[in-house]
Order: C-alpha cells, then structure tokens, then sequence
C-alpha cells in the first residue's frame, strides 16, 4: 500500500473530493477536534478510483513513488494516482468521530494548526464552509474554539483506519481481475484466482483487457 507522511505529499499528484464529516452549505459549521498529536501523526494514501456498479470507490495503490509501475497493477493500466488525506476527526456537535476526505493541500493547513496546539487533539476548532452547494471553490475556514484535553486512549474517540473502509485494500491478482472484468472477484473466486496466478493463470486469461474510467484563522 502507498501512504505518505508531509515531507513525501510533494511526490503525488492532484486531488479528489468527497468525505464523511460534511458541511453542505454555505456558512454551516461545525465544532471538531482533529485525532493526531502531531503534524507526524497524519497520514496521506495514495490511490486509485474505479466504479464499481454506479458507486465511485478508492482502492489502495500497492506502489510509492519511487517504486517501477509494474509493481501496481492499476499503475501499469495507466490508471491515475490520486493522493488523498482522510483526516480522522470528532465531530463535537454530532457527538462522533468522523472522517473528512480532503487533497493533499491540508497537510499545509494542518502542520499549521499542529505547530500552534500541541497536542492537536485537546484544541476544539470551529470549521466554517465558504461557498453555496456544489461550487467548486468552496473553501473552509479554521477558527479555534479553545483548548479542551481529552484522552485520547478513551474508545469514543476510536476512528476506522482508512485502509479496508473508505479504501478498498486489494492485492495484484485482485487488481488484474478488476482489468479484466470490470469488477472484484468474491472470496471464492479470490482463492481460485490467486492458484490461477500461482501457475500463470493471468497469462492464459483471454486478451481484451478494458480499463475502467477513472477570529483567528488558519
């Protein structure tokens, strides 16, 4: 699997969009605190969306930057790397924690809110959307809110890994069996596939492999 710390995000490419925690119209807010002591704690994936039916999934790129194309097969395909923060947050108004899906950008915003509040997570910030629905430049603002220490190690602030939630975690063979059919196989075919690949099974696989469509503020 592909992540990346800050110093690494300059190696990736553009962005998406989309997440959990959402502010859906202009002015709306919300009172959160972001799960990391540190800028060090945050962490980048890098990965791929396919379509899975009519639903848009991100499934893990199995390469760094640095790594040859051949060893991701969805890289090889010449399927684009989309570098993504899926920031780990509670969601103090919703009572919950929450994931906020933002680019590679945030993590500017975010080693500047860490720099100042350490640790980050004992610093409630209010996050204020500026823009309607649906405009593209819609931006947030960071207002904190004032310091509040949690424990951090208290289950209620227990947030998913990315990996094997949002991201779909899957390994060459299952990559290679997306190209070929447009989908993932079951846990069945899985098996099957993965002794299939074991004797070149991939090779004898018949050709005609389609590619998917891809107050003081901070």
């Amino acid at each position: 699997m592909a992540k990346f710390s800050f110093e690494d995000a300059d190696n990736y490419g553009s962005q998406g969009n989309g997440s959990f925690f959402q502010l859906k119209d202009d002015h709306d807010t919300a009172k959160v605190r972001f799960l990391y002591d540190g800028i060090d704690d945050v962490e980048g994936y890098a990965v791929h969306e396919v379509h899975i039916g009519d639903k848009r999934r991100y499934v893990n790129c199995l390469r760094s930057y640095n790594d040859p194309i051949d060893k991701c097969p969805f890289c090889k395909a010449q399927m684009k790397v989309i570098p993504k923060l899926f920031l780990k947050l509670y969601n103090e108004d919703a009572g919950e924690t929450q994931i906020w899906e933002r680019g590679k950008k945030y993590f500017q915003r975010m080693g500047s809110l860490a720099a100042h509040y350490k640790p980050l997570y004992n610093q409630v910030i209010e996050i204020e959307r500026n823009g309607a629905k649906g405009d593209m430049k819609t931006t947030y603002e960071f207002y904190p809110d004032g310091e509040s220490p949690i424990d951090i190690n208290d289950e209620k602030y227990d947030c998913p890994d990315p990996l094997g939630t949002i991201i779909l975690d899957k390994n060459a063979d299952e990559m290679n069996y997306f190209l070929d059919s447009g989908d993932f196989p079951t846990d069945s075919e899985a098996v099957a596939d993965e002794r299939s690949a074991r004797r070149g099974g991939y090779e004898d696989m018949p050709t005609g492999r389609r590619t998917p469509s891809n107050r003081r503020a901070f």
